[in-house]
């Protein structure tokens, strides 16, 4: 094994399975304490209205250990994801810490593509599985209209959606669960509508100069003109683990959108082998090689190789990636320089030097992921 990997697992372990006092449980039933790698620290003390434990930032760090089981890492990353999905839920619903609300948008739906590892095994968790799907697909229905190719609303507080209804974060956030649901019910109404949606994102939110995606939007007309890192890095990632669902025409079209995607954000790597949080744009004045979206895109592309969803070439280009963010961002017992938070408000907000941050669970989980997916490729 390299001394990349040896690192990346070094980190990987202290941080979460092996940290002391880090039980899921305790943490959870705790509203004074917080995950390691939880910088925003939303709890019903101090009056955010959701997603408290219940959140993408924790589910993408414990989807990450999840990968670490199934690549044959031991029984222990599994049992630590039971453990924190058994402390949000109570007898087969989300208890007063999770913090999740079904009316306010996508992100409340991210851990639910989690659950359904369990749902076959653990009564709880698939009566928690079918609970978020009846209030996704049907409750919560209204919000992916016909106009945005049934894309969902990325968030619909009090029945308002925001000033671009439609992104790229969403995807991740809503259809993997969707596609895993629809796939294990054996929906295929479902499945083709999650295939018709990201058509639509393909079509509407890509510039065609540059075959990046735009951040957000509501029509090609009316684009967040921005290539934001992170959010190029959520579709990839919505990319891969949707794709594993389809079967036919749907995979083979989207996987082929897929590619050419991948070959757009290869034309803008850094020259240290990262990307800038703004894709397209200049380094320097707070636009800096980000953690999170460079981790995703390893992910999505070992994974998206592995699955044959893109060419064989792009296992090595994610292994590169991965060693390149290793060397350069894994520094002592932390991942560095992960951008906190951007909004798709249509202003630029993406070049805060004090939201380049250590530690945060948003580059944390994809980086999790990458090293699995590193580690199936190895075996």
């Amino acid at each position: 094994m390299s001394e990349e990997m040896k690192r990346a697992r070094a980190f990987i372990d202290a941080l979460t399975v092996d940290a002391k006092d880090a039980d899921p449980k305790a943490i959870v039933e705790d509203e004074d304490r917080f995950f390691a790698w939880d910088n925003e620290h939303r709890s019903l003390k101090n009056g955010k209205k959701f997603l408290y434990d219940w959140s993408y930032y924790i589910g993408v760090v414990m989807e990450g250990l999840y990968y670490m089981y199934e690549a044959g890492q031991g029984e222990r990353y599994k049992d630590y994801v039971k453990r924190y999905l058994h402390a949000v839920e109570t007898d087969g619903w989300l208890n007063k810490y999770a913090g999740y609300v079904p009316d306010h948008g996508l992100d409340c739906y991210k851990t639910a593509s989690l659950v359904m590892y369990f749902y076959d095994e653990d009564e709880e968790l698939g009566r928690l599985a079918d609970a978020l799907w009846h209030d996704l697909y049907t409750v919560n229905g209204q919000f992916a209209p016909a106009d945005l190719g049934g894309n969902y609303f990325h968030c619909w507080d009090d029945g308002k959606p925001p000033r671009y209804k439609v992104w790229l974060d969403g995807l991740y956030m809503g259809q993997v669960f969707m596609a895993r649901y629809a796939q294990k019910t054996n929906n295929t109404k479902a499945l083709r509508e999650i295939a018709d949606r990201f058509r639509w994102v393909n079509i509407e939110l890509k510039n065609p100069e540059t075959g990046l995606l735009y951040h957000a939007g509501n029509s090609k007309d009316d684009v967040c003109k921005f290539h934001w890192l992170r959010a190029c890095g959520w579709y990839a990632m919505a990319q891969a683990d949707v794709l594993e669902c389809l079967e036919g025409e749907d995979r083979k079209e989207l996987s082929e959108a897929f590619a050419a995607f991948c070959e757009a954000m290869l034309r803008y790597r850094d020259k240290d082998g990262l990307w800038l949080n703004l894709v397209n744009e200049e380094r320097g004045n707070g636009n800096e090689p980000e953690s999170s979206g460079t981790a995703m895109l390893s992910y999505a592309m070992l994974k998206g190789a592995r699955l044959g969803l893109i060419d064989k070439k792009y296992a090595a280009i994610g292994e590169d990636v991965f060693n390149c963010l290793t060397a350069q961002k894994l520094k002592g017992s932390a991942l560095t320089d992960v951008y906190l938070v951007a909004t798709a408000s249509g202003e630029d907000n993406y070049r805060r030097p004090e939201y380049y941050m250590p530690q945060e669970g948003k580059g944390v989980g994809p980086y999790i992921m990458a090293y699995a997916e590193m580690l199936k490729k190895i075996n």
